[in-house]
């Protein structure tokens, strides 16, 4: 807000900075909302999301869900990853993940395989759905967004990843040796 008077009713120059919450209701009953929430999901979520989303992929891969080239075809490296704040240049260097024809995957570091799991992935909705094979960690759904040797996730809001985008590069089968 501008004020024009001091208390000598000169004219004061000094702008007062007022955030917008202090003039949108919602938006700062929005950010206390925000503020209550426990940051990640409880043990007792992640079980019951990983439920969920095994039964999708068992229920896709029942009706014959296909195989496609663009996810599976080499290995994917992780070039940057954005959660809030982006990666440094050369921070996911070798951190790879390779997707199998049947709908597992593995992922890790260079030689060292890190962990694995299942997925599935729906070409039309452009939609990739993992599960990691360690029970305390949650699903991720992905939007994908596929070019060439580029491919960029971008988490959605189902399994509460949707502050996340990653962009990782086609390599070839020699990054895991």
């Amino acid at each position: 807000m501008l004020s024009c008077k001091k208390e000598n009713n000169a004219p004061n120059n000094q702008v007062e900075k007022v955030a917008e919450e202090d003039f949108n209701p919602l938006k700062r009953e929005r950010i206390e909302e925000l503020k209550k929430k426990p940051q990640g999901a409880t043990a007792s979520e992640v079980a019951s999301m990983r439920q969920q989303a095994l039964s999708i992929i068992n229920h896709r891969l029942k009706n014959g869900e296909e195989s496609y080239a663009i996810i599976e075809a080499d290995v994917w490296e992780y070039e940057f990853y954005f959660k809030g704040e982006m990666s440094k240049p050369g921070e996911y260097a070798g951190v790879w993940i390779d997707f199998k024809p049947d709908n597992t995957y593995e992922y890790g570091h260079l030689q060292d395989v890190q962990g694995a799991g299942r997925y599935s992935y729906q070409f039309d909705r452009e939609e990739l759905l993992m599960v990691d094979n360690k029970s305390n960690e949650k699903p991720q759904e992905w939007q994908v967004k596929a070019a060439g040797d580029a491919m960029v996730l971008v988490g959605t809001h189902i399994y509460k990843d949707n502050a996340i985008q990653m962009k990782l590069s086609r390599v070839k089968d020699t990054i895991r040796q």
